[in-house]
């Protein structure tokens, strides 16, 4: 069924709030029910019930109601006067008595045979069928009664009356255990211009919330009939980004919009300093200026940086950011060390920088290498049976080699 959708706000204890939107044409409808729960009423010019059409004064309306679980069904006729009917359940016959229909049960109104039929009266204009079902009984003596003898309950409440009184009347039912449909008719020529046109509007992924021009008229996919004119639309979903647009619609157009939302790119703050100061940065792999760095926004999860400054080791950090979170990262960068390769004539040597023992010289190739020295001086000695201790000083430089060639002689 075309669905015409206006949020209706309802002052309710939070326990029994109901989430109710109404048409420009006081279509009520449930935008939460139950997945496999609904009603369809047509008539007997229409039986897809989604068409409008034309009865002339006189002729015979017929009602069709089925439902798809075992439910308590009623039946409102609403007129363009305001004066409401309710024909199911009435006091005529015992069809209309016995308002519970099972699964997949269909029932007419007047039935085939029956003693009475309903004939199209005035006023002209578009008249609406709105049948509601629902798990529970309902208390419906808010919307009509039965009064003087008649055999089906009445009122003259008006649209908006009928709509806040249904309000009430289903607050006491869980929001999945009721559900609505609508069957739309003209009394006499439709009018030359239509007075509504449609909007069919879903996402990817659905069940997202839609606000047309600020008001919420149900979950994706739904469809959406209003005025015709400019209308802004937003569809929201927890975890990604609102989706915003207008549309111009034409009298009697549809139109379709689709959203494919994108996750929230949850965020916080990053600010990145060295000391010394002037380290390039590596955030995750990619360059992002040189220390200090100020304030820059960054998704949140795990990250690793590298700081890396001529003359110093580089640094590397991993951190976790939380959305919203301001960090600092912060290093003490230490200067890189270098390397000293010896050349000696005298295998065996024992080889000792600042007093301590760093290595021996290789018999044969009378080479030994000695990485990560400190920058700055140091002082070499080379012990060896034999041979006069050979003492000297040297220089390391950060990243660099110091290559010495050195000769021990005999006593």
């Amino acid at each position: 069924m075309r669905r015409i959708l206006i949020l209706l706000a309802l002052a309710l204890p939070l326990a029994f709030a109901q989430k109710i939107v109404v048409s420009p044409e006081s279509i009520v409808v449930n935008p939460n029910p139950a997945p496999n729960f609904n009603v369809h009423v047509s008539l007997n010019k229409d039986q897809s019930g989604s068409g409008r059409p034309v009865y002339q004064v006189g002729e015979n309306v017929q009602i069709s109601v089925r439902v798809s679980e075992s439910a308590y069904v009623y039946l409102f006729s609403v007129k363009p006067s305001g004066e409401i009917t309710q024909i199911l359940p009435n006091h005529f016959d015992q069809q209309g008595q016995d308002n519970h229909l099972r699964a997949g049960e269909t029932r007419s109104f007047p039935p085939d045979h029956a003693r009475y039929s309903f004939n199209v009266a005035p006023p002209y204009g578009l008249s609406k069928v709105i049948a509601v079902a629902s798990k529970e009984r309902l208390d419906t003596s808010q919307l009509a009664q039965f009064q003087n003898g008649q055999n089906f309950a009445s009122s003259n409440i008006g649209e908006q009356g009928f709509v806040k009184g249904f309000a009430i009347v289903v607050r006491p039912v869980p929001q999945q255990d009721w559900v609505t449909d609508t069957a739309l008719y003209y009394v006499g020529n439709p009018p030359q211009t239509p007075a509504f046109g449609n909007l069919r509007i879903d996402s990817s992924p659905r069940q997202a919330q839609v606000f047309v021009d600020g008001n919420f008229v149900g979950t994706t996919p739904t469809s959406y009939g209003t005025h015709p004119g400019r209308h802004d639309i937003r569809i929201t979903k927890s975890g990604y980004e609102s989706f915003q647009t207008s549309v111009d619609l034409r009298p009697g157009d549809t139109q379709s919009v689709n959203a494919n939302l994108q996750p929230v790119r949850r965020s916080g703050s990053v600010s990145f300093d060295s000391n010394p100061r002037g380290a390039n940065v590596y955030l995750d792999g990619n360059y992002v200026g040189s220390t200090p760095i100020g304030r820059m926004n960054v998704d949140a999860g795990s990250h690793t940086v590298r700081f890396s400054l001529g003359g110093y080791q580089d640094a590397q950090v991993s951190f976790n950011l939380a959305s919203g979170q301001d960090r600092n990262v912060n290093v003490n960068l230490s200067q890189g060390t270098g390397t000293l390769h010896i050349r000696d004539n005298v295998g065996g040597a024992l080889a000792f920088v600042d007093g301590s023992q760093v290595g021996t010289i290789a018999n044969g190739s009378g080479v030994l290498t000695v990485p990560n020295l400190q920058p700055g001086q140091h002082e070499l000695t080379l012990v060896a049976p034999g041979y006069h201790s050979y003492v000297s000083s040297f220089s390391i430089q950060p990243g660099q080699t110091t290559r010495l060639q050195t000769s021990q002689t005999h006593f």
